[in-house]
């Protein structure tokens, strides 16, 4: 049953007006701690700026991100394997930064960032962390908002704005995710069935709206540092202002000496390392350079939302702009001579000025099980891939559509190993600086998730760069 956002809000007290992001900034940078996002798809860096992306995470790596940066991401791109990959994956990364730790004498703060929508490894990946880190002692705080894409959680429930109404989450076309599918958007509930009824929702603890907008921070650190060893917490969050009085008090229970590790979305990490809004990117600070070529748009992402934008967009180009790239002949034993053809064609495309869309066919193929479902998609994935990597052309930009399309794009694609993120074109929308190292270097690449905008947002950030 969908609720009303307004009824709801007009029953909650009047915000609290303090500066809760400077007092943040302040509090974290004498916490001493180094944060690092170990992120479970390319787009949870949609909120931040000015902030490292890495793409591998040996000691040598970690040691030197320690040593330059107070805060990095490591871009696991774990939502696309099984939860066997997942596990080897986090046990790798956690050893290492361990190492990593101790040699560079660094403490650190874990942040497992994932979907807000609820998708993912999940418990997974944070009990992952937190036991090969040795992190006994800490609880697991669980906030997965994120404003910029309007979710978020009220009375312990999870939901998706939907202009002036609330809809819980596993009343969403996310919730039937063919990997993640879960039923409960009580997140209390939640946490028992991805857990397999292991963490029983009546042993979830959680801080309801009331309790932070009436209570000042240190109270709540003190409510923080009562949770017992162990245990899942869940805050409830209607916009930044409960979020930054949230993570104040963590922060101040961490200073106290609390143990947590965090599962989160993506509006938490500007919050808790006290960063500043930032103003949209536009058009100058993206082409800054010369560059008479058309622009290209790919489209991995097949959910519902990311093929109505296509529909919206498609609007812009024409027939000869226009590449569907058919899954069922990725998959065929002709598929080698098939993506040449599509390449060729971009390559003539992109070099006369011409801005081209190429989008995956949106008849969904799935395997018999999880893991052939899974397989299929990263078949798909490597197509595109091999897409860029066979273009003899440079972009004037490239969007990537999609968490699993813009990771493999990047990565494998462009051959990305550290990067920076800039900024957003449109809320929640990141941009990201290539490195030299990069087949295309400079070009702007924009992270587009497939869950992110309304209808027509992927169609005004491909007019804003044209």
């Amino acid at each position: 049953m969908n609720v009303s956002l307004l009824d709801i809000l007009n029953k909650l007290p009047e915000e609290d007006k303090t500066d809760f992001r400077s007092l943040n900034k302040s509090l974290f940078k004498a916490n001493n701690k180094v944060c690092i996002v170990v992120d479970d798809d390319p787009t949870g860096n949609q909120t931040v700026y000015d902030i490292p992306l890495l793409t591998n995470w040996d000691v040598k790596t970690l040691i030197s991100e320690f040593n330059q940066s107070s805060t990095f991401f490591l871009l696991t791109n774990s939502r696309s394997l099984s939860a066997v990959e997942t596990s080897g994956i986090y046990n790798e990364i956690a050893q290492n930064i361990y190492q990593a730790s101790k040699i560079t004498g660094k403490n650190y703060s874990i942040i497992s960032r994932s979907d807000s929508t609820l998708r993912g490894h999940f418990p997974l990946e944070p009990k992952t962390l937190k036991e090969t880190l040795g992190l006994d002692e800490a609880i697991t705080v669980f906030i997965p908002v994120m404003f910029e894409g309007k979710r978020v959680t009220v009375n312990d429930t999870h939901y998706i704005q939907d202009e002036d109404d609330l809809i819980p989450v596993n009343e969403t076309p996310f919730a039937q995710d063919h990997s993640f599918k879960y039923s409960k958007a009580n997140l209390k509930e939640y946490i028992e069935e991805k857990s397999g009824g292991v963490i029983k929702s009546t042993e979830v603890f959680s801080i309801s709206l009331d309790t932070i907008r009436q209570s000042n921070t240190d109270v709540l650190s003190e409510n923080i540092l009562k949770i017992p060893a162990g245990s899942y917490c869940i805050f409830n969050s209607v916009n930044y202002s409960d979020l930054d009085k949230v993570t104040n008090a963590l922060l101040g229970a961490e200073k106290l000496g609390k143990q947590i590790v965090y599962r989160t979305s993506s509006s938490f990490v500007p919050s808790y390392i006290g960063l500043k809004p930032k103003g949209l990117l536009n058009q100058d600070d993206l082409l800054k350079e010369s560059n008479s070529h058309g622009g290209l748009t790919i489209v991995g992402s097949y959910i519902k939302k990311s093929s109505e934008q296509l529909q919206e967009a498609l609007k812009l180009f024409d027939a000869t702009t226009t590449l569907e790239v058919n899954v069922e002949q990725v998959l065929s034993s002709n598929s080698k001579t098939y993506l040449t053809t599509v390449i060729n064609q971009i390559d003539a495309n992109l070099k006369i000025g011409k801005n081209t869309i190429v989008f995956t066919s949106r008849k969904l193929v799935t395997g018999a099980d999880t893991s052939s479902t899974i397989n299929i998609a990263s078949t798909i994935s490597k197509a595109l891939v091999g897409i860029v990597n066979g273009l003899s052309v440079r972009p004037k930009y490239l969007i990537a559509k999609g968490g699993i399309t813009s990771h493999d794009l990047a990565i494998k694609g462009l051959e990305m190993r550290r990067s920076k993120v800039i900024g957003q074109i449109q809320p929640g929308i990141p941009v990201w600086k290539m490195g030299s190292e990069t087949k295309f270097p400079t070009l702007p690449y924009i992270v587009f998730p497939g869950n992110v905008g309304t209808t027509k947002t992927l169609k005004e950030v491909i007019t804003k760069l044209s």
